[in-house]
C-alpha cells in the first residue's frame, strides 16, 4: 500500500509543514509566541509536580503510610492520582486557551493504525532485546503471586496502565508539548521538538518507574526514549495525536497481558 493510499491528506507534507500553532488563527490579542511560551512552562511545572508528588506517595506506601493488603488499590489509585492530577491540570491550562482544535486531531485513519502497530511491534522488540542482554530474559512472564490473585487490584492496575495513562500522556506529551515547541521551531530545526518531547517522556517514566537497578533503569529510559521518538513521528506527519494513543495503549496491553498472573 502507498503512502498516498495511507495518509490521503497527508502524503505530501514534511514534518511539520504546516505552522505548528495549536491556537485558533482568530485568538488574541496577545503575542502568540509568548502565550506558547507560557504553556510550555506550565506543562513543564505539571510534569515536574507529577513527579514529585507519585514519588512522594510512593515513599510513603513504603514506609506504611498506607497499610495493609486490603487498601492495596487504594495505593496504586494514589500513584496513578499523584500523576494524573497535574498532568491533567496542564492540559486544561493550555486546552482552555486554544479551544477545541486538540480534540480534532483524535481522528484515527487506516495509516495510522498500520503504523501503530510497527511502532508496538519495533519498540516491544527493540525492549526485549535490551531485557535479554541484560538479564537473560525478556520481563515478559506472569508475575509469581502467593495464594490467588487480588483481581481488583489486578484491574484497577491494568485500566490505568492500559487505558488512562496512555491517553493523558499521549495528549501531553506528543498532543499539546511537542505541538508547543515545534511552534516555537524553525522549519529546518522543528524535528528538535520530536526528540525533546521523547527525552523529557523517558526521562518521565525513569523518575516514575520502579526499576531498581542502572541497567534496568536504562532500559527504562531507552525503550520509552523509542517509543517517545516513534509516536512523536507519526504525530508530526499525520498531525493528529490518534495513532499514537493506539501504539501506547497496545504497547502497554502487550505488557499487562504477557504478566497478568497465571
Amino acid at each position: 500500500m502507498s503512502p498516498a493510499r495511507l495518509f490521503p491528506r497527508s502524503a505530501h507534507r514534511f514534518l511539520y509543514a504546516r505552522p505548528m500553532t495549536s491556537e485558533p488563527e482568530a485568538t488574541a490579542a496577545t503575542d502568540p509566541s509568548s502565550a506558547r511560551q507560557r504553556d510550555l512552562v506550565a506543562l513543564l511545572i505539571a510534569l515536574v509536580v507529577a513527579v514529585v508528588l507519585a514519588r512522594i506517595v510512593s515513599s510513603l506506601t513504603l514506609r506504611g503510610a498506607v497499610p495493609g493488603p486490603v487498601l492495596q488499590v487504594l495505593q496504586v489509585l494514589l500513584g496513578n492520582v499523584a500523576v494524573w492530577v497535574p498532568l491533567v491540570f496542564g492540559i486544561i491550562w493550555v486546552v482552555r486557551r486554544t479551544g477545541r482544535d486538540l480534540f480534532g486531531r483524535f481522528r484515527i485513519e487506516l495509516g495510522d493504525l498500520v503504523f501503530a502497530l510497527g511502532i508496538v511491534i519495533l519498540t516491544r522488540v527493540f525492549d526485549a532485546v535490551l531485557a535479554l542482554s541484560f538479564t537473560g530474559t525478556t520481563g515478559l512472564q506472569p508475575a509469581p503471586t502467593l495464594g490467588t490473585p487480588d483481581i481488583g487490584l489486578l484491574l484497577v492496575s491494568g485500566v490505568g496502565i492500559v487505558l488512562v495513562s496512555p491517553v493523558l500522556e499521549e495528549l501531553f506529551f506528543r498532543g499539546l508539548f511537542q505541538r508547543l515547541l515545534a511552534a516555537e521551531l524553525t522549519p529546518r530545526t522543528r524535528w528538535l521538538a520530536v526528540l525533546v518531547t521523547a527525552f523529557l517522556f523517558a526521562l518521565a517514566h525513569l523518575f516514575l518507574g520502579s526499576a531498581t537497578t542502572t541497567l534496568g533503569g536504562f532500559q527504562v529510559f531507552s525503550t520509552t526514549f523509542v517509543l517517545g521518538l516513534l509516536t512523536g513521528t507519526l504525530v508530526a506527519i499525520t498531525n493528529r495525536v490518534g495513532g499514537a494513543i493506539v501504539a501506547h495503549v497496545l504497547f502497554n496491553a502487550v505488557a499487562v497481558v504477557a504478566t497478568w498472573p497465571r
